[in-house]
């Protein structure tokens, strides 16, 4: 059972997931929100990897290309991305949002890099607690630098015995 991530105190350093960054970025989750504002006061030993700014970029790119198209799949944002001045429209929440995450590196975010050796416990983890393999290399990235809380409203990582997981909802 997660805990209330309201109640998250940061004296362990803590894993954030791209989900806690989206609830921010689309303002649909108050608690999210919160938690974000501690790290940017110094108050946390906050942790995110590579592979959540991606995955937090590329869910920006959907939403912001949502607004230009009537369907959105991966080929018809594609296609939108080949036209120049649709493709500076669509980038623009995307930057927007870099620039805050940026911030939260000055305010002591760590942004750590997904290994090659993280990649070989992946699958081992993916088989193991029945994740995608994208949630699996946050567990790798998260046992290899010893972090064992995580900011997370991914139920999925309830079936992880070895981490506490703080849950915003």
């Amino acid at each position: 059972m997660p805990k209330n991530l309201k109640d998250f105190r940061g004296k362990e350093p803590i894993f954030i997931d791209a989900n806690i960054f989206l609830h921010h970025a689309f303002d649909v989750n108050p608690v999210s929100v919160e938690f974000l504002k501690k790290v940017e006061s110094f108050d946390l030993k906050a942790y995110t990897s590579a592979l959540v700014i991606e995955e937090v970029t590329f869910k920006l790119i959907m939403q912001s290309a949502s607004n230009f198209l009537d369907k959105v799949t991966l080929q018809s944002v594609k296609a939108l991305l080949k036209d120049t001045e649709s493709r500076e429209k669509v980038f623009r929440p995307v930057e927007e949002y870099r620039r805050y995450i940026n911030s939260l590196k000055d305010f002591g975010l760590r942004i750590l890099d997904l290994t090659d050796k993280d990649m070989t416990a992946v699958v081992q983890k993916a088989k193991t607690y029945g994740l995608l393999t994208a949630d699996a290399a946050h567990l790798a990235v998260m046992e290899r630098k010893r972090i064992t809380h995580m900011a997370s409203s991914d139920g999925d990582f309830e079936a992880v015995n070895n981490i506490t997981l703080w849950s915003p909802d």
